[in-house]
């Protein structure tokens, strides 16, 4: 037996898995946008995610601090599928137990954003047209009434001005 052979088989198999890689999938289209709050001002953080209507393929793109983002389905940045799709945008935003922290809302998305039954966020897939979509989002509803607010009480102080009142 030649010590080749079964290396010879093993790369035969390997392209074959390859070339078979896309077989069952749709074509798509690159897609890049951009988040804004109605105000204009970019989302800085988050995941953009769409369903597109009457299939079951997703595609997602990270948030980037400008706003913008990239589709990508099946390999990095390949887009989405024509078609109407669905969109969400999804933010992590912890919640910290931390005394005198209060979670801010300063540049968070609406949770109404964040499920395709509420969002109203939509986009259209072309094959033959640039895809460029901007999805314009309204912010969390603010803390308080102060519009400044960055999330932060007042740190506690003793009448001496001292930060920790036991001091």
């Amino acid at each position: 037996m030649n010590p080749l052979r079964p290396l010879v088989w093993l790369a035969t198999l390997l392209a074959s898995l390859a070339l078979g890689c896309n077989s069952g999938r749709l074509k798509t289209y690159e897609v890049e946008g951009q988040v804004v709050f109605k105000d204009g001002s970019p989302v800085k953080v988050g995941i953009v995610e769409t369903k597109a209507l009457g299939k079951s393929v997703q595609a997602t793109g990270s948030i980037n601090k400008d706003g913008s983002f990239r589709l990508t389905t099946y390999r990095e940045n390949d887009g989405a599928i024509a078609g109407q799709h669905r969109v969400v945008v999804i933010q992590m935003i912890p919640v910290e137990d931390i005394p005198n922290y209060r979670p801010s809302t300063m540049g968070v998305v609406h949770r109404k954003h964040a499920s395709y039954n509420t969002s109203e966020l939509t986009m259209s897939v072309e094959p033959d047209a640039p895809n460029k979509i901007r999805l314009v989002v309204s912010g969390a509803e603010p803390i308080g009434k102060n519009d400044k607010d960055h999330g932060h009480d007042e740190i506690p102080t003793d009448p001496n001005g001292s930060p920790d009142p036991g001091k």
